[in-house]
């Protein structure tokens, strides 16, 4: 049996730490492929820039697939939209664009590699039109019958919800009769409106909707595609919450579960490194690309670093009460709403509590960036760093002072 130095063990234990962390941290988040239907003044536009932000119809390239079918794409949002272009089902002139889509459709359905299938297919119909036969059912029913996950999407909910109610019970009824008791449907009103009351008169009607089509579409969509999806939407926060604590979580594991974890210096570099790729990953489901580097300078610039290297991972005795201070945080998290499976760490898995630390703090932090920039200011990584960097020491002066009422 082959002897192994020292020297020789740490470099395979770090080789395979190495390969490990490699796995949890692919950079590039799956792409999830949305078809986006529907006749001229369903509100696509209106609804994809709502859900992805404009900045994917400005900075995507809408390249054409067909005479039908506009692909838009931004290498910064994991989503690609298929959207249809002059569809006018009454027409005749539409019947051959009709059948281009379907049958674009169909073979991106059928590609062997899942994730360049088509993942899910938005239907949008205006509910002021009050109108489901025809050429439109018929057009639905082909689509159904692809075995795509299927949403339509009433757009434009202005009008008395009793009205809007019927149609979407005429809908249903319709469906059924034709065998789609499948296909969910989903009210939206996209931006901000206003209704007449009378003649001198108007009230406020604010958007609504969109959060309920984000989770109805993560509940039908792939397992391995929803990350992707996730990042890519800038309507629900929460979803993007409980994907962060899913890889803070596993990052966290891994260190209980990593033998130098456990050995006080040599786990200030092993922890290092993961804390490095899990800040990396949270940061794209907020959208923003994070180099080492610049994960590295957010780290060594916030007033994190020392102290807790120190008295999380190197000394015996835990004179400044960190554990204390992991506690209340992750209590705070429970409070603020998260899941945190993290709490159930043990004291002594000091390691993955750290990772803990850190990760909350950077997901607190760059979530209360992406809610004040947009897709285009996050991708000025230079900014969102200095501003992270701000954000962060700013949180952790207000904990001290909490600690120390």
């Amino acid at each position: 049996m082959e002897e192994l130095t020292v020297k020789e063990r740490f470099r395979r234990q770090q080789e395979d730490l190495d390969k490990r962390l490699n796995a949890l941290s692919e950079k590039d988040l799956p792409t999830a492929n949305i078809i986006v239907a529907g006749i001229t003044g369903a509100g696509k536009s209106t609804l994809l820039n709502a859900v992805f932000g404009s900045e994917l119809a400005k900075t995507g390239s809408g390249r054409p697939v067909t005479d039908h079918i506009n692909e838009y794409n931004n290498d910064e949002i994991p989503v690609r939209i298929w959207d249809t272009v002059g569809l006018e089902l009454n027409a005749e002139k539409t019947k051959k664009s009709i059948q281009s889509i379907k049958d674009v459709i169909a073979k991106k359905a059928a590609e062997k590699d899942q994730f360049d299938r088509i993942h899910a297919i938005w239907y949008c119909i205006n509910s002021a039109s009050s109108r489901y036969q025809g050429a439109e059912l018929a057009f639905i029913k082909e689509l159904h019958e692809i075995d795509v996950p299927f949403i339509i999407v009433l757009t434009q909910c202005i009008a008395a919800k009793k009205k809007i109610t019927a149609f979407e019970e005429e809908i249903k009824k319709i469906n059924k009769q034709e065998g789609m008791t499948d296909i969910s449907i989903v009210r939206v009103l996209a931006k901000d409106d206003e209704v007449e009351i009378d003649e001198d008169h108007t009230v406020p009607k604010p958007a609504f909707g969109l959060d309920d089509l984000v989770e109805e579409t993560l509940k039908q969509l792939p397992t391995f595609i929803k990350s992707g999806f996730i990042a890519a939407q800038r309507v629900s926060e929460g979803q993007k919450r409980i994907q962060c604590e899913e890889i803070i979580y596993e990052f966290a594991k891994a260190a209980q579960e990593g033998f130098w974890d456990h050995v006080p210096l040599i786990n200030i570099f092993t922890t290092d490194k993961k804390i490095i790729r899990m800040l990396e990953k949270i940061g794209r489901i907020y959208n923003t690309v994070l180099s080492e580097k610049s994960v590295d300078k957010v780290i060594s610039e916030s007033d994190v670093d020392f102290e807790n290297n120190f008295w999380g991972l190197v000394s015996p005795v835990d004179f400044v009460g960190y554990n204390d201070k992991i506690n209340a945080l992750l209590d705070r998290k429970k409070k603020d709403g998260f899941d945190v499976k993290a709490v159930d760490i043990p004291k002594n898995d000091r390691a993955a509590r750290m990772i803990a630390f850190y990760g909350y703090t950077f997901t607190d932090s760059i979530e209360e960036l992406w809610k004040k920039l947009t897709q285009e200011q996050l991708e000025d990584v230079d900014m969102v760093v200095d501003n992270l960097i701000v954000i962060i020491n700013r949180k952790l002066r207000e904990r001290k002072t909490k600690r120390k009422g």
